[in-house]
């Protein structure tokens, strides 16, 4: 009996100790999933931040793309519209020296028309001479305005050759046009 007594006895030591160690091991295994938990939320709130700010990147990139493509098609239509401004200036252009030298080439022929009008008053020794002139005036006159239509297919670069020939075929023509007029008598 003492043996029972005694075994009884330590099974109760023993239980109250197993009881402790439970309640130990139950506070030890309570804190670390107090502890998992609160990795757990921290995780999860890094987590959610790193999306966010992932997310706010994405947009911010987003706007600097469609900024950009903004800016970029602006870019273009302005660059086609100074395009076709320059085109349209260039077009003017032309048609400016065009209109200039026609112009000049109109004040020629009225001088042209004053000695053609003179012709029956040339001799006819002279007639051979002053027909011969009166070509030459005719070949020149469509030289000159050969020279005139250039200005359709002028660049901003060669408007002043184009200007130059012009300026000396109508000089040519004008010194045709005084030769011719000197043949007739005064």
């Amino acid at each position: 009996m003492q043996k029972m007594l005694f075994l009884l006895v330590l099974s109760l030591v023993g239980c109250a100790n197993a009881e402790e160690e439970q309640k130990k091991l139950a506070a030890i295994q309570k804190t670390a999933d107090e502890r998992v938990a609160k990795a757990e939320n921290e995780a999860k709130t890094k987590l959610s931040d790193a999306e966010r700010q992932l997310n706010e990147l994405k947009t911010q990139l987003a706007d600097a793309k469609s900024k950009t493509e903004e800016a970029l098609t602006k870019a273009q239509a302005s660059a086609e519209e100074q395009a076709k401004a320059a085109e349209a200036a260039l077009a003017k252009a032309r048609q400016a020296f065009k209109d200039k030298a026609r112009l000049q080439l109109a004040d020629t022929n009225k001088e042209l028309t004053e000695v053609s009008s003179k012709a029956g008053k040339v001799p006819a020794k002279s007639k051979a001479a002053f027909t011969k002139a009166m070509q030459d005036v005719a070949k020149q006159q469509k030289s000159v305005a050969k020279v005139i239509a250039d200005f359709d297919t002028a660049t901003v670069d060669s408007f002043k050759t184009v200007n130059a020939k012009v300026q000396s075929e109508l000089a040519v023509l004008k010194a045709k046009i005084r030769a011719a007029r000197a043949k007739i008598p005064a």
